[in-house]
């Protein structure tokens, strides 16, 4: 008699498989379904899975199969010379030494379309929103252009980090100046004010941006210098003709001074033809995450929140690569499972959202 190989479990003494497991976080971090939503609807089909235990599932998960993943991702990442950094706020209720309802901290880096790279996104959670943290995660070999906004502690990321601003966030600063005159205003009346023609000088330079959107880095460069570089001159002229005499107080005094105290950063997407004008690509990875937080509200555990944040990597990846997010989750935690304890990193590397070893019922012609 021959007795075949049992598989190995995904979890020891559990009956969770990859496909429960990959449903579980697919309906969380995809899709914003509270874990307790989905305790009632498993229940609605007679199936007792509590929020307690599909946490530990998730936390159990990350730690032992995503993270080896989230290491090699990182690796990669920090080989890229053009990346995007942004910032959202979370709540960890089981941060030691914490009062009364402090927000915590979900920071994301990742690569965009034009940087050379492959599409990566990664989620780090840190209890503040210090300017240590980005040096902590980037000294590990980062050098080259970071796009971010206006917030100074990206501004002391050391030797070989050259920051890039956004000019979403100066545009935004000036629509809002607009928005409080249009009560008071004619749509003739708004066309003469400050606001109204900072937001048409900076829609020239989105124009520009929208024409050359399929062009090689070096094309862009070219065409930046010719189209661009003019409109950007004229406006930072005109904004610092009104430097000495606007009403710093006033919304559009916080416009103009924040764009010229902004200036350099602003001016930095010129230089190279893989940049972005804007962060505006961090802000979209951190979509889906907003939404859920609107959902779930905060996380329990700090090990909470840092699987949340390894979870949160691999599905907005998939969604980067054109992958279904709940194929690909099955798929990589049925292979991570059978690899063992210690996966070979060429093993891993067939894993990539990225790689083409994937099997195609884990592609998607659609879109993010």
């Amino acid at each position: 008699m021959k007795r075949p190989e049992k598989e190995p479990s995904l979890i020891r003494g559990s009956i969770a498989t990859p496909s429960l497991v990959a449903g579980i976080m697919n309906a969380k971090y995809v899709n914003g379904m509270p874990l307790a939503r989905q305790e009632r609807e498993f229940a609605r089909y007679d199936l007792d899975l509590s929020t307690k235990t599909m946490a530990n599932w998730i936390i159990n998960c990350a730690d032992r199969y995503l993270k080896p993943l989230y290491q090699l991702m990182k690796e990669e990442l920090l080989e890229s010379r053009y990346i995007h950094c942004d910032e959202s706020r979370i709540q960890v209720l089981g941060e030691p030494d914490q009062k009364g309802t402090p927000q915590n901290w979900m920071w994301v880096y990742l690569t965009d379309e034009s940087s050379g790279s492959p599409q990566m996104v990664l989620f780090d959670y840190e209890r503040t929103r210090a300017g240590y943290h980005p040096v902590n995660f980037l000294r590990d070999g980062f050098h080259g252009y970071l796009t971010c906004d206006g917030y100074q502690a990206y501004h002391s990321l050391g030797e070989g980090i050259i920051v890039s601003g956004c000019l979403t966030h100066a545009r935004r600063r000036f629509d809002a100046a607009l928005t409080a005159l249009k009560k008071d205003f004619t749509k003739e009346q708004l066309k003469e004010t400050v606001a109204y023609q900072a937001m048409s000088r900076i829609g020239i330079l989105y124009k520009i941006e929208e024409m050359i959107h399929d062009k090689t880095p070096e094309e862009k460069y070219e065409e930046r210098q010719k189209q661009s570089r003019p409109v950007m001159d004229a406006l930072f002229e005109w904004l610092r003709t009104m430097e000495d005499s606007v009403d710093r107080s006033s919304l559009i005094g916080d416009a103009i001074l924040y764009t010229l105290n902004q200036e350099v950063y602003l001016r930095r997407y010129l230089e190279d033809g893989h940049l972005s004008i804007d962060n505006n690509s961090a802000e979209r990875a951190l979509k889906n995450f907003a939404v859920g937080r609107c959902n779930w509200l905060f996380a329990k555990s700090v090990r909470g929140a840092d699987a949340s944040a390894l979870v949160y990597s691999i599905t907005e990846m998939a969604l980067l690569n054109y992958l279904k997010p709940y194929a690909y989750l099955t798929y990589i935690l049925d292979e991570l499972r059978k690899m063992g304890a210690f996966p070979k990193e060429e093993e891993l590397k067939k894993l990539l959202p990225w790689s083409e070893d994937l099997p195609e019922y884990c592609r998607t012609k659609l879109k993010k």
